[in-house]
């Protein structure tokens, strides 16, 4: 059976760069096990599935592992391709999709251009848990092999924030320090010892693509040292992260952050929040979103 597929380079500014999302197009009901297998198979983080006979949620998302929570890239990715084939609801200059997952109700915006869709942007309320409680700063260097003098500083500081999932977020000075740094598997679990956090983000005012006023790394034991992997899954409890500062006014704020490296590919995502006092968080985050390929599979029947 010929199944239909997209590639679409999400959080991308010109093609080939951004996150790979694969998305698959049918108009019959893949089994959870094939949709599975057709994650695998593409070998990339996650898989978009659209059923368009399902009314109520045509879109669902897989890894090799089996069927997982939306998050930022598929999100973009499902939207996109919503706009495409007219599953989105009509608001003039801009498109609404509405997405409901087991974890959260998403609601997505979708510019109108001539080119067709390419910047989106979906909102999220924040409810984080937030924890002062991290590793001494010189463990911190030490397992991360970067000289403890480039995490000084005085408005930021370690912070355990969990939104989706729990992240040790890491302030550096600059770009160049996180994408030297290397970390020692072997002091991982003492690192982290104390807290319960499954990643670091390490993040540092500045850009390695020149348009961005931050850029970030996610950090982990099953990463080489030269993998700068996608951050959108970490957005949330960075902007969490922002907004609990003392310094960040009540108010309105626009940031953009990127990552990779210079010979890897590059991501630049654009965020927003609302900081009111007593109110919880409302954000937005958002991309551009570019087709780079398409497809069919030979699926087996079963």
């Amino acid at each position: 059976m010929p199944v239909t597929f997209s590639l679409l380079d999400v959080f991308a500014d010109v093609p080939f760069q951004g996150t790979q999302i694969p998305v698959v197009e049918t108009d019959d009901a893949l089994s959870e096990d094939m949709r599975t297998a057709i994650a695998g198979e593409f070998r990339q983080t996650e898989t978009v599935f659209v059923n368009r006979k399902d009314i109520e949620h045509p879109f669902s998302v897989y890894n090799h592992r089996g069927p997982v929570a939306f998050g930022a890239h598929t999100i973009l990715a499902a939207s996109f391709v919503a706009e495409k084939t007219g599953l989105t609801h009509d608001e003039g200059s801009f498109s609404v999709l509405r997405l409901q997952d087991e974890m959260q109700q998403i609601e997505s915006f979708i510019d109108k251009t001539v080119q067709g869709a390419d910047s989106i942007q979906y909102k999220c309320l924040l409810r984080p848990t937030l924890d002062a409680y991290t590793p001494e700063l010189s463990r911190i260097a030490q397992a991360l092999q970067v000289e403890e003098k480039h995490f000084t500083y005085s408005r930021y500081k370690p912070l355990l924030v969990s939104v989706d999932h729990p992240i040790l977020i890491v302030p550096l000075t600059k770009p160049e320090h996180i994408l030297a740094a290397n970390l020692v598997k072997a002091q991982w679990a003492s690192l982290l010892s104390d807290i319960y956090a499954s990643e670091i983000l390490l993040f540092s005012p500045g850009s390695i693509s020149g348009m961005t006023d931050f850029h970030g790394r996610l950090i982990n034991p099953y990463l080489a040292q030269d993998d700068y992997p996608p951050i959108g899954s970490a957005v949330p409890e960075f902007i969490a992260y922002l907004a609990q500062l003392p310094e960040t006014a009540e108010g309105t704020h626009t940031f953009s952050i990127d990552r990779g490296s210079l010979n890897t590919r590059k991501s630049v995502i654009h965020a927003e929040f609302d900081k009111r006092k007593g109110k919880e968080t409302q954000c937005r985050i958002g991309g551009r979103v570019i087709k780079v390929g398409e497809g069919r599979l030979l699926v087996p029947l079963t």
